[in-house]
């Protein structure tokens, strides 16, 4: 890449089995999960945003239908997350971008938050980038293409941590983000999500100011 470009993918396949209810759907400030999500990198402004769906693509896709965002639907999504990292792979590289993964609930994660990393990882655009806090180190997280060959090797649950702290590899860009660190998985994280929803009714900007290039809709079907 001549110049640093990535496209920001938004994990959300999965059928929420542990939380017993599909938390794309989970409301946050008003809105669904997934939707929320969508404008957050899109108000981030860092590059097109492709949605990863998967078990009930066609109602998940309904909630964000109006945004400009591209649809890339996961037939394999039962294998787990590595299907949804090779389809997201798959969209950057057909776009000859990087790829920024944001998992569909980091519902504190920030717009600020997904430009910060962008920037640090601009900076030095061959290195990864992953948020970190404690002994958390993942999404955000940026992936140059020289990791998409081995991310399409993956299989079944795994994800790319192993890839990008490989002793062979140069360790990734590091950046903290406590608020990486919240997600839904489990009731007890769904109670969390409900106060702080209370808490903060608007949670982003409902009019999003979405740069140019982005707003250029278009859903399809990735196989």
């Amino acid at each position: 890449m001549s110049e640093p470009d990535v496209l920001v993918a938004i994990l959300a396949a999965g059928a929420s089995r542990r939380l017993g209810r599909p938390k794309q759907l989970v409301p946050f400030a008003g809105e669904p999960l997934l939707r929320r999500q969508c404008r957050c990198a899109l108000s981030a402004g860092v590059g097109p945003v492709v949605v990863i769906l998967g078990c009930d693509a066609d109602r998940h896709a309904r909630a964000i239908a109006d945004l400009p965002v591209d649809v890339c639907v996961n037939h394999e999504w039962t294998e787990g997350m590595a299907a949804s990292l090779r389809h997201a792979v798959d969209a950057a590289s057909d776009r000859r971008a990087a790829l920024l993964i944001l998992q569909c609930d980091q519902y504190r994660v920030t717009p600020e938050d997904i430009r910060r990393l962008y920037d640090t990882w601009r900076v030095t655009p061959v290195s990864a980038c992953v948020s970190r806090c404690g002994d958390y180190s993942g999404p955000p997280a940026i992936l140059p293409a020289e990791y998409y060959d081995d991310v399409r090797q993956l299989c079944g649950d795994a994800g790319a941590r192993a890839l990008l702290y490989h002793p062979q590899r140069s360790r990734p860009i590091e950046v903290a983000n406590p608020r990486a660190t919240y997600d839904v998985d489990s009731p007890e994280d769904l109670d969390r999500l409900a106060a702080r929803s209370r808490n903060s009714p608007q949670a982003l900007t409902r009019r999003a100011h979405w740069p140019r290039g982005i707003l250029a809709h278009a859903k399809t079907d990735c196989v």
